[in-house]
């Protein structure tokens, strides 16, 4: 197991003459949220088999517990697919899941089981067209709070994490820790995998990564030996659990909210939240053994013109490079309706680039899902917040075309 100990970095003498250059990417807004149609859009967006991206928005819709919608990248036309009812759960967290069976499968965070004070959670089933079911409500055993969307493993078994729940009295604070699960849509049974305990993590946000050699990788936000999260591993069977990192307050940064990508090196890649320069969070790579390197730490000069504290899975595209967002920060630094960033990297760290700064309005602000590839080769994303004058707006959904 590696514990996070400070680092020579790869490019942190880069990352402020590479971020001031001229913002590489032309944004445009494809649709902004009114309220009617969602409001409060976190994850990211998901590209469907007929060309069009899907997505979720956590709350308003017709009975104010949030929305399933698609949207044309190539129009903006927009369509609202569903809207979540008070026995269907509430506040659908988690990118959707295209599975191999052509429907999409997603996660609420809460709703369902009166147990628990706002419901546990329920993973439920939403065809293209919108046909629409509700497949499971969690228990308290079996995890709530479920953030962290769905991953598809051999079989047709999806994977999931669940922030909370599990161990009832965890870290002996009656509080709980989270679960790792799995879930099949033939039986539509939950099997826990593994029950969070504090001393090997605690409340886990991102979704799993399933690796090439076959093993499930993530991420718990806090808990363990410094209190900051973890990496851990795990078989698909739920054995061999195995911390591989543990963050403290050092360049790495702590609080790993985002989940874990598998770049075509065979490195793993994530980002923290928070610590490292100024709190500021920095992204990280991992071996599948565990060996940890940081290839760059957000704000060092505490103007944030990269951006600070991110929170999404990053994205690797076809040129190599990785690509992501930060929640705040940006440029120009004596701009107050700074709000945010997209970002490309190289894995080794080299080539930090600022592509664009969000500034609530008209293009969004505080972006806390990552971006997703568009079949036009461009970046597609959306942002809780912002969209119009008056802060903090409905959120958007937006294009960032990149240079070819």
């Amino acid at each position: 197991m590696h514990i996070a100990q400070p680092a020579v970095l790869l490019a942190t003498a880069l990352a402020l003459s590479t971020a001031t250059a001229a913002q590489a990417a032309r944004t445009t807004i494809l649709h902004r949220f009114n309220g009617t149609d969602g409001t409060n859009s976190q994850t990211a967006l998901t590209l469907g088999p007929d060309g069009r991206f899907y997505g979720t928005t956590l709350a308003a819709g017709q009975f104010n517990r949030g929305t399933v919608f698609a949207i044309d990248p190539a129009t903006g036309a927009f369509t609202t697919l569903h809207h979540f009812a008070s026995n269907e759960g509430s506040d659908p967290y988690g990118q959707l899941l295209l599975a191999s069976d052509g429907n999409f499968y997603g996660t609420t965070r809460y709703g369902g089981d009166p147990n628990c004070p706002s419901g546990c959670g329920t993973i439920y089933r939403i065809s293209p067209a919108g046909d629409y079911a509700t497949l499971h409500v969690m228990t308290e055993l079996e995890g709530t709070t479920l953030q962290g969307g769905l991953i598809e493993g051999p079989g047709g078994l999806l994977y999931g994490t669940a922030t909370m729940g599990g161990d009832l009295n965890c870290h002996g604070v009656g509080a709980s820790c989270g679960t790792v699960y799995s879930f099949s849509p033939k039986t539509l049974q939950v099997t826990v995998l593994h029950k969070f305990n504090f001393s090997d993590g605690r409340w886990p946000y991102g979704r799993l990564v399933l690796a090439s050699n076959g093993d499930l990788y993530g991420t718990t936000s806090s808990g363990a030996a410094g209190e900051a999260g973890t990496v851990y591993r795990l078989k698909a069977n739920g054995k061999g659990f195995k911390n591989l990192v543990q963050f403290a307050n050092t360049d790495a940064g702590c609080q790993p909210k985002a989940g874990l990508i598998q770049a075509d090196n065979g490195s793993l890649y994530g980002m923290t939240e928070d610590c490292g320069n100024n709190n500021s969070g920095a992204i990280y790579s991992v071996s599948p053994r565990g060996e940890l390197s940081t290839i760059h730490r957000f704000n060092p000069d505490g103007y944030a013109r990269d951006g600070k504290n991110p929170t999404a899975e990053l994205l690797q595209a076809p040129n190599g490079k990785l690509y992501g967002t930060t929640r705040l920060g940006g440029l120009p630094v004596d701009d107050p309706n700074r709000n945010g960033t997209v970002f490309s990297i190289k894995t080794n760290g080299t080539k930090y680039t600022l592509l664009h700064t969000f500034t609530s309005s008209p293009d969004g602000a505080q972006p806390t899902s990552g971006v997703s590839l568009g079949p036009d080769g461009n970046l597609y994303g959306d942002t809780p917040v912002g969209g119009v004058e008056n802060f903090p707006g409905n959120g958007t959904v937006y294009k960032a075309k990149i240079a070819k």
